[in-house]
């Protein structure tokens, strides 16, 4: 069961930051893809939320998503041989 199925019912709204099981519902993108994207530098999670807890901001996960798109969307021309 992924982290979106888990969200009993939809949020209202969308926080500024978000914890990482709420960051993987708003993204609906797999732990692996989350790790890559920790690890690459794109998302980072901050002791700041409350507790203590690991947060990051969604403007980060929008700009992740946006370049996971770009990836398959660029340069779709395979050619026609003219």
């Amino acid at each position: 069961m992924g982290a979106a199925e888990k969200l009993e019912d939809p949020l209202p709204f969308w926080p500024a930051a978000m914890p990482r099981e709420m960051a993987l519902a708003y993204t609906s993108v797999s732990e692996a893809q989350m790790r890559q994207w920790e690890r690459a530098g794109v998302v980072r999670f901050r002791p700041r939320g409350r507790n203590g807890a690991m947060i990051t901001e969604r403007v980060q996960l929008d700009e992740a998503v946006r370049q996971l798109f770009a990836e398959v969307t660029e340069d779709m021309d395979f050619g026609d041989g003219e």
